[in-house]
């Protein structure tokens, strides 16, 4: 489940679940089923860096394993040590490995080899025994084949001992009767692709390619000529004079077939060889194919499957790059008008392919070529730019090839297509536009020209491009699948994303150009249309509508509420100067307090603020009451005289929340200077838990507000640890960290839950307050 969650999250800092490596080491060591072994192998091998403390453990368990009776739990071990080579590993198990070879099981045996090899390949004089052994192997399992040797001799093809024991099979099997011969010189000639096939074994070669090629036995014939491809042209034109056999005379007839799969067979192994040997393009050689032929390879340029493209420009290019740059010429002056998007994308991405043929890993050179390419396919002569859409095939395959670059390329690459957007008489469409952005936002540090500049030029163009209904459509289906959060952000995208007289207005109001204030003043407007967007958004808080005088929220959302919202007050001045704590500051005396009070009570039915006439949350006087010593708390007697006048006896009976049985009985300050939060979560480091609460975090406020004990709440936008909830609960205003203090804090998630981390040394408090947290 661990490794699960781990895999599942977009950051996962090193070694956060390293201490769950004691347990996946035990679990790997005595799990009762082979299921349960595999897990605790699978966490290891995820999960632990290399030299860990408990690799000496985890080997002892891999060495028992494979002195094991079991099949499956060799295997299982084998398949760790393939995965997670380590020095340590080696003298425990190397001796048990070469035993492996020998092993009567296919499966312990293929295992054993590559084990072998993945735990030594960085050591080649350790090597010997493996390469000894795969050569002892197919010495005596002649005149059969085994597959795990020859699977071992292909990792090892490098050697000279194995190379010349795979040549040396390759005429006895393909001398062997039937199927079975086939079967096993595919085998042999698979471990020979990667090494170079011996000068006498090229007319084995050619014999294959000979006999196998009609009726085709397609994946033999091929591996001939992948095999072919390693050999010198002079060593094969020789051996075709002895023979007087030509390879591709063999196989012509494929070209005209109607199967797609034979013209793909035809013009792969074509690939294969250099056109000396077929395109008579040296002095005294002649031609194989006749003139028809030649032009039924030009033919498969137009062919709809695009890999029998690309192979056939491969070739193309290989006889004379003159005919690819005729072909590209050709496609650029006839690019058709009035093509639907999808024909128009499938147009351009044979441009595309030509040019990556054509200019290889030049970065320069393949942006000036696609700057000429778009002039011409989002040129003039297709339309206003407002009315072409992003052709995405174009982008995927541009963004593909450069990733493929070396580093210089792509900085040469980017530099050459970013310089068109600063320049005022280049045109640039949307589909070399949204090319040129996706490059600037990962290259903009690395290029010479300025991000400034870039920015201004994206943005001086960005009115040319007309709106897409297929963005709009992409945003409606991420709102239907995605939390409230990012729902909230996509309705705000569709409501003002065609008025932009309104985002003008909310961009000048914005107290800065950054993203985190635009989207303050555009939520603030939201909450507000009509209104002034705010000046002034320093607070995280203001994003969602709340003023700079108004108390920190605990719920940042009435919607997460679980109960009715009273009705809005009429008049309730003294109560919200008691709860601010703003406000609270600078207070001459009870008689100012209560005078003003009287005066804004008698001016209610006249007029009255918005900021007194908002309702206050739960969350807002959660923490006011929390944070500021309710020593006002007895001018509430002056309202709830019967001798008041008419409008204060209004404003009494206005009751939000009861606050007269639980802030009376609660202790709600600490002792002035208040404790640093910071210090005392330090202080408490080697006493941790958390855990997930399925209730918000006004709920959680509340019921640690029910304990009785002191209690002090910092805002989510105050430091420190910005973004998070931070409660301070003492059994005693003087208690210290060790003496009955506990300190929490509480991260708001968007499905009206939170997460919880606590520290506190106080045995019996931390047990109630994180029973508190779980029986929520």
């Amino acid at each position: 489940m661990l490794l699960y969650c781990s895999m599942n999250l977009t950051h996962v800092n090193p070694g956060e679940l390293t201490f769950a490596l004691p347990q996946a080491v035990n679990l790997a060591e005595m799990g009762q089923t082979l299921r349960d072994k595999q897990l605790g192998f699978l966490f290891c091998t995820e999960v632990m860096p290399p030299n860990h403390e408990l690799q000496l453990m985890l080997v002892n368990t891999i060495r028992k394993d494979l002195e094991s009776s079991s099949t499956a739990r060799i295997c299982l071990a084998l398949s760790v040590l393939i995965q997670m080579p380590n020095d340590e590993v080696i003298p425990a198990v190397q001796s048990h490995l070469q035993a492996l070879f020998m092993h009567k099981s296919i499966s312990v045996r293929r295992r054993a080899y590559l084990a072998y090899h993945s735990l030594l390949q960085h050591d080649p004089s350790r090597l010997t025994p493996l390469e000894d052994a795969v050569v002892l192997r197919i010495q005596r399992t002649l005149p059969y084949i085994d597959s795990c040797a020859m699977a071992a001799a292909i990792k090892l093809n490098q050697v000279d001992s194995i190379n010349d024991e795979v040549n040396a099979l390759l005429p006895i099997v393909w001398q062997g009767p039937g199927r079975q011969s086939q079967s096993l010189t595919l085998l042999v000639l698979r471990a020979l692709r990667k090494a170079k096939l011996s000068i006498p074994n090229v007319g084995i070669a050619l014999d294959i390619i000979k006999r196998t090629s009609g009726p085709p036995v397609q994946v033999l014939l091929r591996e001939a000529f992948l095999v072919l491809s390693s050999v010198s042209a002079e060593a094969i034109q020789e051996c075709q004079m002895q023979q007087s056999l030509s390879p591709v005379a063999c196989i012509r007839y494929l070209l005209t077939s109607r199967d797609v799969n034979d013209r793909y067979l035809f013009v792969s192994c074509l690939d294969c060889l250099s056109p000396t040997l077929w395109a008579g393009t040296l002095p005294g050689t002649t031609a194989v194919l006749d003139e028809w032929e030649v032009q039924e390879v030009m033919k498969l340029l137009d062919s709809h499957d695009r890999l029998v493209r690309k192979i056939t420009l491969r070739v193309l290019q290989a006889v004379d790059s003159s005919l690819v740059k005729a072909y590209n010429v050709q496609l650029l002056d006839n690019f058709p008008i009035g093509l639907t998007l999808s024909d128009k994308g499938e147009y351009v991405s044979r441009l595309l392919d030509v040019g990556e043929l054509q200019y290889g890993n030049d970065g320069e050179q393949y942006a000036s070529y696609l700057k000429d390419l778009f002039t011409v396919a989002e040129g003039d002569t297709q339309g206003c730019t407002e009315d072409m859409s992003v052709l995405e095939v174009g982008v995927d395959m541009i963004l593909t090839h450069i990733q493929e670059f070396d580093i210089t390329s792509r900085i040469s690459c980017v530099t050459a297509l970013a310089v068109s957007v600063t320049e005022s008489d280049a045109r640039v469409g949307p589909t070399l536009m949204v090319v040129i952005s996706a490059l600037v936002c990962e290259y903009c540090g690395k290029i010479a020209t300025s991000p400034q500049a870039l920015l201004q030029g994206m943005a001086s163009r960005l009115v040319s491009y007309g709106d897409s209904s297929r963005d709009l459509g992409l945003v409606t289906e991420i709102s239907q699948f995605s939390g409230k959060r990012i729902r909230n952000r996509c309705s705000l995208f569709l409501a003002y994303c065609g008025q932009r007289n309104v985002l003008t207005g909310i961009i000048a109001q914005a107290s800065s150009s950054s993203l985190p204030d635009f989207l303050a003043a555009l939520t603030t407007y939201e909450s507000n249309p009509g209104a002034p967007a705010p000046v002034n958004l320093k607070s995280p808080l203001a994003i969602y509508g709340l003023s700079p005088a108004s108390p920190p929220r605990v719920s940042l959302s009435p919607r997460k509420l679980r109960y009715e919202a009273y009705g809005t007050p009429q008049a309730v001045p003294s109560l919200r100067h008691l709860l601010s704590p703003h406000r609270n500051e600078g207070t001459p005396s009870r008689q100012g307090n209560r005078t003003r009070s009287s005066s804004r009570a008698s001016d209610c039915g006249v007029s009255m603020s918005s900021e007194v006439a908002r309702t206050i949350t739960p969350g807002e006087l959660t923490i006011a009451v929390a944070q500021g010593p309710l020593q006002g708390l007895p001018e509430l007697d002056h309202v709830r005289n019967s001798n008041a006048p008419p409008n204060e006896d209004l404003a009494s009976r206005v009751d939000l929340i009861s606050l007269d049985s639980a802030v009376s009985k609660v202790p709600m300050s600490f002792p002035t200077p208040e404790p640093d939060f910071e210090e005392i979560w330090d202080a408490m480091e080697n006493s941790n838990l958390r855990g997930w609460c399925e209730s918000p975090m006004d709920n959680v406020v509340r019921l640690l507000q029910s304990l009785q004990h002191s209690m002090r709440v910092i805002a989510v936008d105050q430091p420190p640890f910005e973004g998070e909830l931070k409660v301070l609960v003492a059994v005693s205003p003087l208690a210290g960290p060790k003496q009955g203090a506990a300190a929490l804090r509480l991260r708001e998630s968007e499905e009206e839950s939170c997460l919880w981390r606590l520290r506190c040394y106080d045995l019996e408090l931390r047990t109630t307050i994180k029973r508190l947290l779980e029986d929520i």
